[in-house]
């Protein structure tokens, strides 16, 4: 036995922590690069043998069968038995080329039998389809269908965002699993004669999930010992599997590969039990006194630690192929007490990242005032070369957010980004980021047509009476703003609504025993048990709604060049035989993104209200509603169901990027659009925002370019700007990669809050990703 000291990740203070086994130094018996290719074809089809357990389809014999005899059950207990019988049944497997293990054979039983989900479908989708089929629902989903048809809100289904959350990473690796089921112990007994039948239910519920990964992580552990037996080229890599899962997740780590096995094997039982991992936390303040304390003792060298980084992030890659959303890993930013995080670690990730080539997973990167330019210059450079799978955030303004809602500061400056730039509490907070998405453009549209989609006749909004008849900008400021606020407060209604049934489809005892408060309150995180219960609203098309609103104003009300009835009639008509109207109104009227001053401000005047009205609800879990300006791929879909725009944007076009200008109307280049976005106020969107930019390659080529790219980032931060995406690309190379895809396998593009493979992407997808870049956006 040998004592290590350690850091807190979270205080950054000193601890002592003891292991109970001998460090042994850990070669790499095959290198990453010999065995990528086959460990990602193992993982999409894993050669699972029915020596170590049942099939999928006896798996779910067995599943209904329990249900049947326990129909009755609490839905917590019936699901957290559904996930023992995969995890103590099903076939599994380890690869004797990784240094990671996780494989069973549970071909998502328990979501599909526990939760109606069909196929890949996430929850929060499909699983609410058969429940609402079938009444379990008292929601109705008459507004989702509508908004979502005709681009005025996109919702899940079920009027919850269950897709984007992630564990207490902290307390999982400082507890392991046994260490929280004693918290449990203690929790319960302290409530004593007062615990309520939901209470007990939980209770018992973790601790069936919790036993069921300690007697799975066992399971594995007996196979590779065993193969490692019989395969002497692969067993120093089987070894160490086994002996990692003899030890996690039942206890802390004792070593850095440890953690990262303990981690990996989180990530997938969660999403098994019905929740998507969005951010595997803050990686190198949470594994740094793992790292440290093993290159201290010599049990790990720092080329095999990064190799080790290699295959876990692999795994991520495996998942995903490239062509999908990944996973998000977070470095640099502050430990609770304000000191800086970035470390040895920070750049041998990096380091890591930059040999793995591929564009899962993501990473976001969090900047202080003090920031070293070395963190600078390194993402810079990696983002200039190719490597671009990144997010660049900065803490003040996304702390001092956090804060403004109810986040005691040392909680605030251990966020996460989860999923793509919607910071969250680790480990404290269910932040439902993506709770709903709301078009800035299309309330526009119903203001011009007193409520009524113009495109289909179908009544979406309040009336305002007719805006041909309008003669002040105030009266068209004011029916925008009723109709904004009737989406807003329509899809409040139908989220809180949605929120009380959350307990009676998804119940997550797995995930709720990382989360503060669960255990102390004996209460899942889908009945609001976590510290911070949040809901996310997100606003998209900014500069769509200002430009519009711009345009109008100053057109007709201060310049009378034409008549409202002449707009409104032109932009119903989709501007038929009025191309000359529409292309003064596109290139002859100012727009946001320019550093202009009267369309700037109205950009933030709307900007302000709807975050001042989103923050203004409270959601069905106690907690609070929170804004974020951004898009996602929401540009794309609101922009194809929404008709032209007194900005000259033509019918079905594409809403605006991010917070950014229009696309080719940043006429200003990157420093005016700069000067426009940091005049909006980021401490008032706590659910996140980005600004995309894209960079010609000679712009930043060079040590000269370098220095370029770094100032401008730090322009940006010290303006107050929030976040920051960048794609380094010339329209000329994309156009010659969509004829020959065979020369481009690894030309990586930054699509939104993910980059994606270009060649995996359709040609219409292509198209318009080419006119984005060759237009700057």
């Amino acid at each position: 036995m040998r004592w290590c000291r350690l850091a807190s990740t979270v205080t950054g203070d000193a601890v002592m922590v003891v292991s109970t086994e001998p460090r042994r130094k850990q070669r790499a018996e095959h290198s990453f690069e010999s065995s990528r290719d086959t460990i990602f074809r193992r993982f999409k089809n894993a050669p699972y043998s029915d020596s170590t357990g049942v099939s999928v389809s006896e798996l779910e014999h067995l599943a209904d069968v329990y249900l049947a005899d326990h129909s009755g059950d609490p839905k917590i207990l019936q699901k957290a038995n559904i996930f023992r019988l995969v995890l103590e049944r099903g076939r599994i497997y380890v690869d004797p080329l990784d240094w990671f293990a996780e494989k069973v054979d549970h071909g998502d039983v328990v979501r599909r039998l526990t939760l109606g989900v069909r196929g890949t479908d996430t929850p929060g989708s499909g699983m609410w389809l058969d429940e609402a089929a079938t009444g379990a629902l008292s929601i109705g989903t008459e507004w989702f269908d509508r908004a979502e048809k005709h681009g005025v809100s996109h919702q899940p289904r079920s009027g919850l965002d269950l897709g984007h959350i992630a564990p207490g990473w902290d307390k999982l690796l400082e507890k392991g699993l046994s260490g929280l089921l004693s918290d449990a112990v203690a929790a319960r007994s302290a409530l004593g004669d007062e615990i309520t039948a939901e209470q007990a239910a939980f209770f018992k519920a973790l601790d069936v999930v919790y036993n069921a990964a300690i007697s799975f992580a066992n399971r594995l552990s007996d196979f590779a010992r065993n193969n490692a037996e019989s395969d002497p080229e692969n067993a120093r890599q089987l070894d160490a599997i086994a002996t990692a899962l003899s030890n996690v997740p039942a206890n802390p780590p004792h070593s850095f590969h440890e953690a990262l096995q303990f981690m990996w094997l989180m990530h997938e039982l969660i999403e098994m039990e019905g929740e998507n991992v969005r951010s595997m936390g803050q990686f190198d303040r949470t594994l740094r006194p793992f790292y440290e304390a093993d290159i201290e003792s010599g049990a790990i060298t720092r080329d095999h630690a990064k190799e080790l980084i290699k295959f876990f992030w692999h795994k991520w890659y495996c998942g995903t192929g490239g062509a999908s959303n990944g996973k998000n890993f977070v470095f640099g930013g502050q430990y609770a007490d304000g000191s800086e995080i970035t470390n040895d670690l920070t750049y041998l990730a990096l380091d890591a990242y930059e040999e793995l080539g591929t564009p899962d997973p993501k990473l976001s990167v969090r900047y202080l005032p003090g920031s070293e330019d070395r963190l600078y210059r390194r993402v810079a450079d990696l983002i200039r070369n190719g490597h671009n799978s990144f997010v660049l955030m900065n803490d003040p303004p996304a702390v001092e957010a956090l804060v403004k809602q109810g986040k005691t500061p040392e909680d605030a400056r251990i966020y996460l980004p989860i999923g793509c730039y919607e910071p969250a509490v680790e480990g404290k907070e269910v932040a439902c980021t993506m709770n709903v998405t709301v078009s800035f453009a299309k309330p526009f549209e119903l203001a011009l047509n007193d409520g009524v989609d113009p495109q289909t006749g179908v009544r979406l909004g309040v009336e305002t009476g007719d805006a041909r008849e309008f003669t002040s900008y105030d009266q068209l400021l004011n029916a925008y703003i009723a109709q904004l606020d009737h989406v807003l407060n329509k899809s409040r209604t139908h989220i809180a609504e949605a929120e009380g049934e959350w307990p009676n489809i998804n119940p997550s005892p797995f995930i709720s025993g990382s989360i503060d408060d669960c255990i102390t309150d004996g209460t899942d995180i889908s009945a609001g048990g976590a510290r911070y219960n949040s809901v996310g609203f997100v606003g998209a098309g900014l500069a769509n709604a200002a430009d519009s609103l711009y345009a109008i104003k100053q057109t007709v009300f201060d310049g009378n060049r034409f008549s409202m009835t002449e707009m409104v009639e032109a932009t119903r008509a989709g501007f038929e035989d009025r191309e000359a109207m529409r292309l003064y109104l596109r290139n002859r009227v100012a727009k946001w993104g320019n550093n202009d001053g009267p369309v700037d401000q109205i950009a933030r005047d709307v900007a302000d209200h709807f975050c001042s009205v989103v923050h203004s609800f409270e959601n069905g879990r106690g907690g609070k509603c929170q804004a974020a300006l951004f898009t996602l791929t929401a540009a794309m879909g609101f922009g194809e169901k929404t008709g032209a725009t007194p900005d000259g944007r033509k019918a079905g076009e594409s809403l605006a990027p991010g917070v950014g200008a229009s696309y080719g109307l940043d006429k200003g280049g990157v420093t005016g659009l700069v000067n426009s976005v940091t005049k909006l106020d980021f401490t008032e969107t706590p659910n996140g925002s980005v600004l995309d930019v894209s960079l010609h390659p000679t712009a930043v080529a060079g040590e000269e370019g370098l220095h370029a790219f770094v100032s401008l980032i730090k322009t940006f931060f010290a303006r107050d700007g929030y976040a920051l995406q960048f794609n380094v690309l010339d329209a000329d190379t994309l156009r010659d990669a969509q004829e020959h895809p065979e020369n481009y396998a690894s030309l990586q593009v930054r699509v939104t809050g993910w980059s994606v493979y270009f060649t995996t992407m359709t040609r219409k997808e292509q198209d318009i990703y080419i006119a984005r870049i060759a237009h700057g956006g």
